[in-house]
């Protein structure tokens, strides 16, 4: 199993579920009884008893606006997401429904990757109630996939403001700082993750993993080994290992790590790195050559594979192999120089989309095909109304065929989620 970031789904766990409902005051009488059993109804997705509650409470004039409440969770619960959002409109006007309501449209809104639309509506929510813990992860998570990290992090830090327990928040800002390389902040995140996350547990596991890595980024080869001790036997933590015994030169137990992770993952970099360094110390040259040139079918764009097969070849003195990767090594460093300093711009913006359109570009050209897909789909989420953005996303699916089977659809660019015109929000 390989340990990865998990972005704004980690976020989202406590507020995933039928309808998302959250919680207000309705005054003791019988019309809000009705409509708590109504409620109660739709977490059991007994759709038909929810929508004759609905239809019970439509007979009373201040009850209207929970009428519509109902029906859009119904709505909701059966995937039919634009007439729920009409219907989430519908109980805007009433000061008792109007935040669950705005709270129901921006999250249906954020499910449709509609990340402006969203936002508009979620910091709405978050003006009437600044306490509102789950349009606070909603909002750290649009935030965080149109790349507006900044943003992102000072929500995440509310959200542990109010839910000083819950290690989501903290871990995801662990990730953040970690992506923009910003390791001391990262590893202090990390461990204060560690701490709040459920003992004995995968996600325990997984942050233990990053923190190791934050670690050995900064070069605290003991402290990483002790970290990693918690983090599994996956091959990227085997690989990790490995790095760190082998800067404290402890090569036979490098060795060691680097060929069970290669076991369980052949073509894993950090390991074939570590093995092939193995390798040269026994004069194996040809045997590290072999495990670098395997490694780099799989992972053509990896500069350190690249620079490492130079220093071998050159060694053997095959020059002219070893300039070509070399030169091979500019190219990707240049476009990765390119592809950092344009993701640091949009650390504090939240409405350029042409630059993410020109980071999806570029992580593209460096084969990296879920990030571009993200870039481009952030794009498109914050920009419904333009045909650039989705004419981009379209043409990088039907390129990449295989991304279309594993991602979420495309956002659609005429749905009621993206125009506010036919929902009144």
């Amino acid at each position: 199993m390989k340990f990865t970031a998990k972005k704004s789904l980690l976020l989202l766990a406590s507020v995933a579920g039928i309808g998302l409902l959250t919680t207000f005051l309705l005054p003791a009488q019988a019309p809000a009884e009705l409509y708590r059993s109504g409620r109660a109804a739709v977490l059991k997705k007994d759709w038909k008893s929810a929508t004759s509650a609905a239809d019970r409470l439509q007979h009373l004039p201040t009850w209207k606006a929970h009428a519509a409440l109902l029906r859009g969770y119904v709505a909701r619960g059966r995937g039919q997401l634009n007439e729920a959002i009409l219907l989430f409109s519908s109980a805007n006007h009433n000061p008792a429904t109007r935040t669950e309501a705005y709270f129901q449209a921006g999250s249906i809104c954020y499910q449709q990757q509609q990340y402006s639309q969203a936002t508009l509506l979620l910091r709405q929510v978050l003006e009437w109630q600044p306490d509102h813990t789950d349009a606070l992860r909603l909002l750290a998570a649009s935030w965080y996939d149109i790349g507006a990290m900044e943003k992102a992090i000072q929500t995440l830090r509310e959200v542990s403001r109010l839910a000083p327990a819950d290690y989501r928040p903290v871990y995801m800002q662990a990730t953040i700082l970690r992506d923009f390389e910003r390791f001391e902040d990262a590893a202090l995140a990390f461990a204060e993750a560690a701490e709040k996350a459920p003992s004995n547990s995968t996600v325990a596991l997984e942050i233990h993993a990053e923190w190791g890595d934050c670690l050995i980024q900064l070069r605290r080869w003991e402290q990483a080994l002790a970290v990693l001790q918690k983090a599994g036997n996956w091959p990227d933590v085997l690989a990790l290992k490995a790095q760190a015994m082998y800067s404290l030169r402890r090569f036979d137990e490098a060795s060691s790590l680097a060929n069970q992770a290669l076991t369980l993952d052949p073509t894993q970099p950090d390991a074939v790195l570590v093995a092939a360094a193995t390798s040269e110390r026994r004069n194996q040259i040809d045997a590290g050559l072999l495990l670098l040139t395997n490694c780099l079918q799989k992972h053509p764009f990896d500069l350190r594979l690249h620079n490492r097969m130079a220093e071998l070849l050159a060694t053997l003195n095959r020059t002219a192999e070893a300039e070509q990767f070399r030169k091979q090594a500019a190219e990707i460093a240049a476009l990765r120089a390119r592809l950092s300093a344009a993701q640091q711009e949009l650390v504090r913006d939240t409405a350029t989309v042409e630059k993410r359109l020109e980071i999806a570009a570029v992580a593209e050209q460096l084969g990296e095909l879920k990030t571009a897909e993200q870039w481009l789909r952030a794009a498109a989420g914050m920009a419904p109304d333009q045909l650039a953005p989705a004419t981009a996303l379209q043409q990088f699916l039907q390129r990449h065929p295989t991304a279309q089977n594993t991602s979420n659809p495309a956002p659609a660019q005429n749905s009621a989620a993206s125009n506010a015109g036919s929902a009144d929000f």
